[in-house]
């Protein structure tokens, strides 16, 4: 070891840099081709491997699960499968990620490389069908494993890429070295560092200090939503036991006594046999019959009219107030807001407002950092085809009606202000390439808010968009 820090120690002095730094710069295109992460470490791979999909394992027999049984789920199985036993969690799931995907689009600088980028997303287009396919499992993963877990698939002679493998964050795994954290994963039983590699990328979410993983944005539901569905099982039972009306039978026990054979009247023991024996062929019968049979029976035995069901009305309202702070709570712990829930009765249309802008502003804010990875990762595919440039990926969204009517608002007073600067120019108060400035200003933040629909990286677009992705 002294050895080694004395040549590391050598090279440093010598060469100016340290070998390790050099090491996380390497070139793209001098990595070997194919895929070098795994999407499941842990399993065993062969060539004959044929997966059910999740939901054919049992998912829908965890609605029937205890309590108990829900809690000694392991963490990465329950996050995957809250989403199918749990309304509210699979209403905040699919909101996240359709606000989250809604439009996107890309520049490439300089212009002619940006058949580079087009013929990559038209390869992601064939494999997939639709490169919304591989972003909505980004999200997914962000909101389930709360981090990005992806690489950048060359082919064999790393000078094209192919693909981009969206892997499960719960499958990488952190070597510590001093203060340092080292991305790798346990590949059949062996160590494999992918640290060096720069198509392999975990961008972590919600993580706090000095900690190499993400935290999901599920994290705080799980005991929530099976509390939840423990007390939706304790009101069936309830229900089943005291909510519901039950028919009578009545039994003359003087007619009774009379229809009891000789050898039995007298006997104490024989008698309640007897009697026991009678009521019980009476339930048994009456509770197999189908809905299109009758039920005959003796003069002894008398069918009354259902009676019962009336549960207490505060027992109704007990419920109702308990489904309602879970109701709250759970919503809290996705990340929806009350008016996604469908739960804004009471709340008034400006709190609704604001419901919607905070909402909006987290989407936004994680989709700024999925953008910027992904621009990275893009750069990647330029070079792996010795291209130099940059791409600059970005996510619209679909302005809110309050936010279109300050938008309005304020359009009018820019225009206002253009016209002033018109005159001001005209009188050459002002050069005319600021007022040309201010005008092609005015345009960029204009096709900014405009909805737009999804593009691959059309030079029109780009020349009109050239203010805003700078």
């Amino acid at each position: 070891m002294n050895l080694q820090r004395t040549l590391q120690h050598y090279s440093k002095r010598v060469f100016g840099r340290d070998p390790k730094a050099i090491a996380k710069h390497r070139n793209t295109r001098a990595l070997s081709g194919g895929r070098v992460s795994m999407q499941d470490p842990h399993r065993q791979h062969t060539m004959y491997h044929v997966a059910p999909p999740e939901r054919s394992r049992s998912v829908w027999q965890l609605k029937n699960w205890t309590e108990e049984e829900l809690l000694h789920l392991p963490v990465d199985q329950f996050m995957k499968l809250v989403t199918s036993i749990s309304p509210e969690v699979k209403k905040a799931y699919e909101d996240f990620l359709r606000n989250a995907n809604e439009s996107w689009g890309y520049q490439v600088k300089p212009k002619g490389a940006t058949p580079v980028i087009d013929a990559f997303f038209d390869r992601l287009a064939a494999k997939h069908h639709d490169p919304d396919v591989l972003i909505d499992r980004v999200f997914a993963g962000i909101y389930k494993g709360g981090a990005i877990f992806w690489e950048l698939e060359l082919n064999e002679a790393a000078d094209m890429a192919m693909d981009i493998a969206v892997m499960d964050p719960y499958v990488a795994r952190f070597n510590r070295h001093g203060n340092d954290w080292e991305l790798g994963q346990w590949q059949q039983g062996k160590w494999v560092s992918l640290q060096d590699d720069p198509t392999v990328m975990y961008v972590p979410f919600n993580a706090g200090p000095n900690e190499p993983f993400g935290r999901s944005m599920l994290e705080s539901a799980p005991l929530d939503v099976i509390r939840m569905l423990g007390v939706m099982h304790d009101f069936r039972r309830v229900l089943e036991s005291q909510g519901w009306a039950r028919a009578g039978f009545k039994v003359d026990s003087e007619k009774l006594r009379d229809f009891m054979p000789a050898d039995v009247r007298g006997d104490v023991d024989k008698e309640d046999e007897f009697i026991q024996d009678f009521l019980a062929g009476i339930n048994q019968r009456y509770s197999t019959l189908k809905p299109n049979e009758g039920y005959a029976y003796l003069d002894i035995v008398e069918v009354e009219m259902p009676k019962g069901g009336q549960m207490q009305t505060s027992f109704f309202g007990l419920v109702d107030g308990l489904m309602r702070l879970y109701d709250r709570r759970v919503g809290r712990a996705t990340g929806s807001t009350p008016i996604k829930q469908h739960s804004n009765e009471s709340v008034a249309e400006s709190h609704a407002t604001e419901q919607r802008k905070d909402y909006r502003i987290n989407i936004s804010s994680i989709q700024s950092t999925v953008a910027g990875v992904l621009s990275t990762l893009l750069g990647y595919v330029l070079r792996a085809e010795g291209r130099q440039g940059k791409v600059t990926f970005y996510f619209e969204n679909t302005p809110d009606p309050q936010d279109v009517k300050m938008l309005a608002e304020a359009e009018g007073a820019k225009i206002d202000n253009l016209k002033k600067l018109k005159e001001l120019k005209d009188m050459d108060g002002i050069d005319d390439a600021d007022y040309e400035d201010a005008v092609e200003k005015y345009k960029s933040e204009k096709d900014k808010h405009s909805a737009g629909l999804r593009t691959y990286g059309s030079l029109d677009r780009m020349q009109v968009r050239e203010g805003i992705v700078n």
